[in-house]
């Protein structure tokens, strides 16, 4: 932001603004921000969402500047983020006067989490940050209980895979539900420890007010199951084994409320078991960051996996399974030309800023070197975990996590896609990738995709 001189924000004119709400902020609403749904991310995909929010933003930003462009309709503030330059400053501009607990956010949140960490108020917010990023180990590819998470891995890992290939003469099908229940149980493991692995009901509830949570503030919360869902989250951190992320939090009753800070950890596992999933398409596309990667998965021991950590992030940047990144403003803020009023929701649309190809070569490539050459850390706009005050404390927990899971796959014979999907091709992927679509097989010939 500057201190030149300046004038009020102008907005868009009514036609571009039924134009970004038709073709962008509809399509994004209908995926579910919290829980995907399986009609929205088929629509999208059919429909081409991901490419047309690109080719919309980068029109506005042609015709209007680098400024936040705001909407002009009535009800909400809203500014679209049109610069990578401008993600930065938001983003390390957090708290103040950027909030990430925006009315959205704080509406959607408190349906599981009232008391997470993002949407805490400013005299609690830092001690349970604090509490967050020692649990997982912020800043830290290998976390200290890396061997322990390697255990839960292999275990879950193999178990899925001898019940595949246990499952008739060509070997059972890798479907969305078959991979989400064994990624839901891996994490289950890792935030309280092995006896958790059967606690299917912790995730239910929480899924139930998710779905509630997609449509944030206009749903009411359901308080009879957030309790009884954060009372179970309570009782498995008592239980939590010696090496469980959530063993390194205060105990519930706490300032730290513990109980939603995990609630945010499975929460997150879900979306980071979308970009496994898709990480496995990855995988199984020809090319040789492909087969580098699966060649680390196959000879490494260790659980310093990092081209299989590249690959996740890659996942996200591809894909991304935050859509939209959002702050609002506390006070009025001056950009280059213009200025925009307190109470202003600046949306950052990750699709846009991660397949910008007029800045970013590699913007449809498989390139996980981005991640291990330092090229991904200089793009502002690139934010598979955001980055800046606010960003995921789990940013590498995650990765490391995933990576040792794909290893145990990986391990278990060569892997086929058999969706009838097209096969990935590694310098032009498709915007979009519905991740209920997508079938794996350790039997069988290859149709969709590739092999492993």
């Amino acid at each position: 932001m500057q201190s030149e001189p300046h004038h009020k924000a102008n907005g868009t004119s009514a036609k571009e603004t039924l134009g970004v709400l038709s073709s962008v902020l509809l399509p994004t609403v209908a995926r579910g921000a919290i829980v995907r749904r399986p009609v929205g991310e088929a629509l999208a995909t059919a429909t081409g969402s991901d490419r047309r929010i690109v080719s919309t933003l980068r029109a506005l930003r042609e015709r209007h500047g680098d400024d936040p462009l705001p909407l002009r309709y009535t009800g909400r503030r809203i500014a679209l983020v049109l610069a990578a330059e401008d993600v930065r400053v938001l983003l390390r501009d957090t708290p103040e006067p950027f909030s990430p607990a925006g009315a959205e956010k704080y509406g959607a949140l408190s349906h599981f989490e009232p008391h997470g960490s993002l949407i805490s108020a400013q005299d609690v917010r830092p001690h349970r940050r604090e509490a967050n990023e020692h649990a997982l180990a912020l800043g830290r590819p290998i976390h200290p209980e890396a061997r322990t998470i390697a255990a839960h891995a292999d275990e879950e890992g193999r178990a899925l895979v001898a019940a595949l290939r246990g499952a008739g003469s060509r070997g059972g099908v890798l479907d969305w539900a078959r991979f989400s229940e064994t990624f839901d149980a891996l994490a289950r493991r890792v935030v309280f420890g092995s006896f958790a692995a059967r606690d299917r009901r912790t995730t239910d509830l929480l899924r139930r007010l998710r779905a509630r949570a997609n449509w944030s503030y206009l749903a009411p919360v359901d308080r009879s199951i957030r309790s009884a869902f954060l009372e179970r989250v309570r009782e498995n951190i008592d239980r939590a084994e010696p090496g469980a992320l959530a063993a390194g939090l205060g105990r519930p009753g706490s300032e730290e409320r513990p109980e939603d800070q995990v609630a945010h950890w499975l929460f997150a596992f879900d979306a980071a078991a979308i970009a496994t999933y898709r990480a496995l398409a990855l995988l199984t596309s020809p090319g040789a960051a492909a087969e580098s990667a699966r060649a680390e998965g196959l000879t490494e021991d260790g659980v310093d996996l990092p081209l299989l950590r590249a690959t996740l992030r890659e996942s996200v940047r591809l894909w991304p399974t935050t859509l939209v990144v959002i702050r609002e403003s506390l006070r009025e803020t001056t950009w280059r030309e213009r200025t925009i009023e307190p109470g202003t929701a600046f949306l950052v649309m990750s699709s846009y800023f991660h397949r910008d190809s007029s800045r970013l070569s590699y913007a449809d490539a498989f390139e996980p070197t981005i991640w291990t050459d330092g090229r991904a850390e200089h793009e502002p706009g690139i934010l598979p975990f955001s980055h800046g005050p606010a960003g995921c404390p789990g940013r590498d927990l995650v990765p490391l996590t995933v990576s040792l899971f794909l290893r145990a796959l990986l391990r278990g014979g060569p892997l086929h896609r058999v969706d009838e999907g097209p096969p990935l091709r590694p310098y032009e992927l498709p915007a979009s990738l519905d991740h209920f679509d997508l079938r794996f097989s350790y039997a069988g010939t290859a149709r969709g995709g590739g092999e492993v």
